[in-house]
């Protein structure tokens, strides 16, 4: 005999297990890169492919809100210590696309007490229905690989094709490697002016990382160097908004495309709030020999 309400049960069971939500971190190789231009202008460009956005900023100094000229009141550090509510911390910068400061929390990560701990779950608990992708603009500083970057299904690391930007983004990768155990990294060279040079940085890192790493890095693609970027910055605004026939524009857009069909995880512990847990418990773990 069929066991219908057990059937219902697994099925609502495993239907809260999963989100369709992906967690993509990205990287920058260096200072300069212009990682925290590519989380924008992803993200407006996946807005406007219908995906609804969550932005986490981790980044204190050269950031997000910074790039668009606003000052936030409260961060997610705020709703872990009960200052705030998580509708209070978020900014709502575009159409679907919503800004979660969190420069303080990620400080703090390491440090929160269990209830805490708990406020900060049950914050991406919330978020979780309402969020198609998330895109972390991730620290890269010091020998600490970002806890958050670590919790990410994806890590896109970001270079420019100065060699300080290059060798930045072997240090990154090789950090994350060995401090987090990821495998697989999608690599974007920023502000190219040659697509055969861009391929060839990233032939020469992905078969160093191949050999030394164990490490397949993807390649992404480019994105032009293009006078319509720093003007859009200038302006406190994304590219694709502000120079949509730009060619750095039509490349996000192009990028956000094939982001967008990039499938969501169908394992266990998929779930936002569960990708908090992880950076929680990622944030106490010291790099224990995973050298520059």
């Amino acid at each position: 005999m069929v066991n219908s309400a057990g059937d219902q049960a697994e099925g609502l069971r495993q239907i809260l297990a999963f989100s369709r939500a992906r967690t993509i971190a990205v990287v920058a190789g260096a200072r300069g890169a212009g990682a925290t231009s590519c989380v924008l202008n992803l993200a407006w460009a996946l807005s406007a492919e219908g995906k609804r956005v969550l932005v986490i900023d981790e980044n204190g100094g050269a950031n997000v809100a910074g790039a668009l000229g606003l000052a936030p009141l409260s961060d997610l550090h705020d709703v872990m210590t009960g200052e705030c509510a998580p509708a209070d911390a978020l900014l709502e910068i575009a159409a679907h696309v919503k800004l979660l400061p969190a420069g303080a929390a990620a400080r703090a990560l390491p440090l929160l007490d269990r209830a805490a701990q708990q406020r900060a779950i049950s914050c991406f608990a919330s978020l979780d229905l309402e969020t198609d992708i998330v895109l972390l603009d991730a620290r890269n500083e010091g020998q600490q690989p970002s806890a958050f970057a670590r919790a990410a299904q994806e890590v896109i690391v970001v270079v420019s094709p100065g060699p300080s930007s290059v060798t930045g983004g072997y240090a990154a990768i090789k950090r994350m490697r060995r401090a987090h155990g990821r495998g697989q990294f999608r690599l974007l060279v920023n502000r190219t002016t040659d697509p055969a040079t861009a391929a060839l940085i990233h032939e020469n890192m992905a078969q160093v990382a191949a050999k030394h790493l164990d490490t397949s890095v993807q390649f992404m693609g480019t994105v032009p160097h293009d006078a319509a970027v720093p003007d859009s910055a200038r302006r406190s605004g994304a590219v694709v908004q502000i120079a949509p026939a730009s060619g750095a524009a039509l490349s996000f857009v192009e990028h956000a495309a094939n982001v967008a069909h990039w499938a969501a995880s169908r394992q266990e512990g998929s779930r936002l709030d569960h990708f908090m847990e992880r950076a929680i418990h990622g944030s106490r773990f010291g790099l224990s020999g995973a050298g520059a």
